[in-house]
């Protein structure tokens, strides 16, 4: 959001000649995806990772196999850097952890003196205190529901600490969907330019991708939740007898579960097109077409919450997202999910890590706008 008083602000420029990069809660690297893209690209002529700071085992040993690095390259726990020790770079980002914001947690807030996951964003703020030479941008990222009122209050203290430390800010909220990604994923994006500097955050594009052409036609069996159950879809549309609207699927392991199709939906290229009736909660009960995008990939429930309609060689079955597919729709190349997975992180594990993570095509055009 720009502010009135900064109109006449020239628009930053960052030197795209080496970058140097430091990320926290850096969980598998998206945004060294995003800087790898812009070389690719010829955006910038090169980069360099100074630093990354994770927590989880896990996710440092993806992110090591995925960027070429060492764990001993890695800070650790943010609490326990020294700011004052902190080597230089251009830029930081840090997507500090939601579960005290996200509408699915239990909603503490993340005020300073919290003690709360989602207050370790603060620790960025002290170590640009401490730092002597601070960076001349700093990204921060999070859920879309930190920009609501209860957090209002926080989020305006957070922003003047910012402010005071010589930043002007701009925030927005962005959607995967308008970024090249078949995902609803809105999260808040925090830049703040050291100076007094414009920044515009980058225009909406036009989706082209959808479900279908990110998952692979042959699914592991394992994915398979439904019995294929033949329909000629082909013959339904001519007739335009739409009073049989529903088609069930049966549970392949209990038969007593069903999934109900809504074929109008599907065929109107809906997203959300049936419900999984032996589920408790709403997001986990609905059914996605393979024609439209994905609900948000979360770090606790993507495999329950991303069941796909499938409708293949004249038969229609419920099928859960794989690993693999989950990091596709976060934006993350094939080959970097097989360096993870091949250091020995379970699908558990990679599912977690894609939805914890920036979606990579938003933080490349977010990026791409300070070059």
């Amino acid at each position: 959001m720009l502010n009135i008083f900064n109109f006449n602000y020239p628009y930053f420029k960052l030197d795209n000649r080496n970058v140097k990069v430091g990320t926290f809660f850096s969980g598998i690297g998206s945004p060294e995806m995003a800087f790898k893209r812009l070389k690719k690209n010829g955006i910038i002529k090169n980069y360099e990772n100074v630093f990354f700071s994770e927590i989880d085992k896990y996710s440092i040993k993806s992110y090591c196999s995925i960027h070429n690095k060492s764990p001993d390259d890695n800070l650790g726990d943010i609490t326990k850097i020294n700011g004052y020790t902190l080597p230089y770079c251009d830029i930081w980002i840090g997507g500090f952890p939601c579960q005290d914001i996200s509408m699915a947690g239990i909603r503490r807030g993340f005020d300073f003196d919290s003690n709360t996951r989602s207050s370790l964003g603060w620790q960025m703020i002290r170590l640009l205190h401490e730092i002597k030479n601070r960076p001349k941008v700093v990204i921060f990222e999070n859920v879309a529901a930190i920009t609501q009122q209860k957090f209002e209050k926080t989020l305006t203290l957070f922003k003047n600490e910012l402010e005071n430390l010589g930043y002007s800010l701009y925030d927005s909220v962005l959607c995967a969907l308008d970024y090249g990604l078949p995902q609803n994923r809105n999260r808040y994006f925090l830049v703040a330019i050291k100076g007094k500097y414009l920044y515009q955050f980058p225009q909406r594009q036009k989706l082209k991708l959808r479900l279908k052409d990110l998952i692979d036609k042959q699914a592991a069996e394992k994915l398979i939740l439904s019995e294929k159950v033949y329909f000629d879809l082909e013959k339904f549309v001519k007739s335009k007898d739409y009073t049989k609207n529903k088609l069930v699927c049966k549970n392949l392991k209990d038969r007593r579960k069903k999934y109900i199709i809504n074929l109008c939906r599907f065929i109107e290229g809906k997203n959300y097109c049936g419900r999984d009736t032996s589920c408790r909660y709403i997001q986990s009960t609905r059914l996605w077409s393979m024609n439209g995008y994905a609900p948000t990939l979360t770090a606790r429930s993507t495999e329950d919450m991303c069941k796909m309609i499938i409708y293949q060689d004249n038969c229609f079955f419920v099928r859960r997202i794989s690993p693999l597919e989950s990091w596709r729709i976060m934006g993350f190349d094939d080959q970097d999910f097989y360096k993870a997975k091949n250091s020995n992180v379970s699908n558990r594990q990679l599912y977690k890590q894609a939805g914890n993570s920036i979606a990579v095509n938003v933080i490349y055009y977010i990026l791409k706008n300070l070059f």
